[in-house]
This record gives C-alpha cells, structure tokens and sequence, in this order.
C-alpha cells in the first residue's frame, strides 16, 4: 500500500463519474480514484460506498496478466478534502510522456453524418472505425476492441461505454489501440459482503447475477448479454475468442484476488467463483468452437 499523502497534489485534468485528484508520487503521476458513494440496491434511502477501487486494481491487474496493455495500478490512502483517510487507487497516468489519449466518443463525434452512431452499439463501433479518417490501423482497432470484450466477460464488466475505451495518438504520431483503463464497474463493484453472501447461498440466484450479465452494447437494439453472444459469437468474437481464452490463466488471477489483502475473505471467494463461473460456463464452451489449440 503506497501512502500518497506523500505525493504532491495537483490540480486534477481526469474526468468521470468517481471522485478523483492527480498525484505526483516518486516522479510519476497518478490518477487516484476515490470509493464512489452510490444508493444501495435494497433501500433507495441508504447510501453506501462501492468496491470500485479493488475493481478498478483488480480488473487492470488482469488484462495485463493476460498480455494486454493496460494501466499500471496501485492501491493506497489519501486523505480526502474532508480529511479522512481513504483507500484509493493509483492510476498511473500512460500519457506522462507526451502521448495524448483520445477515448472512442470523440472518435465518434468526429463521424458526423448522424448522431446514431454515438450509442454504443456493435455496428457502431465497425462502423465509426472504418469511416474514421485518422485511424490508419483499423483491423487492428477491431481486433483490440473484441480482445477487450473477451476479458471484459471474464470481470464482469458491463460499462466499458465509448469513454471507458480509445485510441493512443504517440509521440511519434502513430495512433494504437489505448492501455485498457476503467475497469471499476466491474468484479460486482457496487455488492457489499452481505449481498455477496447471500447470492453464494442461493446457486440459481448466484448464476442469474453473474452469469446472466449484460454488456455496455447493444446489437440490431437489444442489450447485448455475455452469455448470449458468447454462445453464438459473430465472426469477429470467434477470432477474439481463440486469440484471448488460451491466454487466460485461472490460477494466476485468483492470485491477483488473493493478493489484495485488504478485501475480506467474503468477496475474493465471491470474485473467484463468479469468474470461475464465466470462465467454464462461457469462455471454454465458446473456445470449442474454434479450431483453436488448448490445454487446460
């Protein structure tokens, strides 16, 4: 755990919806994302704080496990503008060094021709990145952007909306598929202990939370549901499929929840057994149907 309370604090350029400020910490600046205050599921009267900071720690953790690009985290305390002392993540910033991150929506808005193409549909996202005239390498985005859904299945993630993604314009003008950023809706951020245990009591509602999720995207207008499109994956998913699930090691990311001493014991298991759950029920039965090599 890094105390940032050590850092110099600096007047924050990170927008969203979570509590944030910028730290210079031992050279390098971090974003640091505060526990995010939301209404409780069973009373709209109580306020609670989400899990989003072991979310957002735990869910980059994984996709760099599994070979992806993303941003470097860490988790700490800071003292909030009340002066109470929080755990938060550190979120180094990949644009330090004069790289500029620009995330799908601004991409979107530059495809004029009709404001439809802003929502987050399937279609939209082929649609925006082969009429994009600054996007030289747009197989490759594609292909990134289904890589990204695959993981995103595995976590649970079902905000990866067109600012939680986008392009890295370099140094050297080069544009490349951005470090995957903003994992904090996902791994059942918003649950606390009580309701991690009471799913883990009952195996049909546990399945039905967990199994049964939606992602950010919609296709022909109908939310999309991880289990669904993974049963009858489009081409570009089967592709992604067989690139990414043999990437996944299962031991090694119940490592990195076993690692984050300070959640309770109540939810790595709950996180182990949910991903445990897409990753058998989900992602192996879509990878049989590639012709992709695999050993367990």
């Amino acid at each position: 755990m890094i105390d940032f309370n050590d850092g110099e604090e600096k007047l924050n350029k990170f927008l969203g919806l979570e509590s944030k400020t910028t730290v210079v910490y031992n050279g390098e600046v971090y974003m640091l994302k505060f526990p995010d205050p939301v209404l409780s599921r069973k009373s709209k009267d109580v306020l609670r704080y989400k899990y989003n900071q072991f979310s957002e720690h735990i869910g980059s953790s994984i996709f760099s496990a599994c070979g992806f690009a993303a941003q470097e985290t860490a988790l700490g305390y800071f003292a909030d503008s009340f002066g109470k002392s929080c755990i938060v993540v550190g979120c180094k910033d990949f644009t330090q060094n004069g790289d500029v991150l620009y995330e799908f929506s601004k991409i979107a808005n530059q495809i004029t021709s009709s404001i439809d193409k802003l929502f987050s549909s399937i279609e939209n996202v082929t649609f925006i990145i082969q009429n994009s005239k600054l996007l030289k390498n747009k197989d490759n985005i594609i292909d990134s952007f289904w890589d990204m859904f695959v993981i995103d299945a595995l976590i649970g993630n079902d905000d990866r909306h067109f600012d939680n993604w986008g392009v890295l314009e370099k140094v050297d003008g080069s544009v490349v598929f951005a470090p995957i950023y903003d994992c904090g809706s996902s791994l059942s951020a918003a649950f606390d202990d009580a309701m991690m245990t009471d799913l883990l009591s009952s195996h049909s509602d546990f399945e039905k939370e967990e199994l049964h999720l939606r992602s950010s995207y919609s296709v022909g207008g109908k939310r999309v549901q991880y289990y669904d499109i993974f049963n009858e994956p489009p081409d570009s998913l089967s592709k992604a499929v067989a690139r990414t699930v043999p990437k996944i090691n299962m031991d090694s990311i119940i490592g990195i929840v076993q690692s984050v001493d300070q959640i309770s014991d109540v939810r790595k298991g709950y996180l182990e057994q949910a991903m445990s759950l897409r990753y058998e029920r989900m992602l192996l039965p879509a990878l049989g149907k590639t012709s992709a090599p695999f050993s367990r």
